[in-house]
C-alpha cells in the first residue's frame, strides 16, 4: 500500500483555497530556515500537510 504524502503549501491563501482553515497558526511550527524533510522524518510523519506563513512553517493536519 502506498503511503499518502502531504503537500507543502507556500502561503496561507493557497492552504485556505484548498479547503484548509486559517487557525493553522496555532499548530506546531518551525522557522523557514529549518528542514521540513527532517521534521517529517523525525516528528510529524510524511502524511501531514505543511503551510508556510511568513518566516514560519506550520504543520497543518
Amino acid at each position: 500500500m502506498a503511503k499518502k504524502k502531504g503537500r507543502y503549501y507556500k502561503s496561507l491563501r493557497e492552504w485556505v483555497n484548498a479547503g484548509g482553515s486559517e487557525d493553522v497558526v496555532n499548530r506546531p511550527c518551525i522557522h523557514a530556515s529549518g528542514s521540513v524533510k527532517g521534521m517529517r522524518k523525525l516528528f510529524w510523519g510524511y502524511s501531514c500537510d505543511v503551510v508556510r506563513v511568513g518566516n514560519w512553517i506550520y504543520k497543518a493536519n
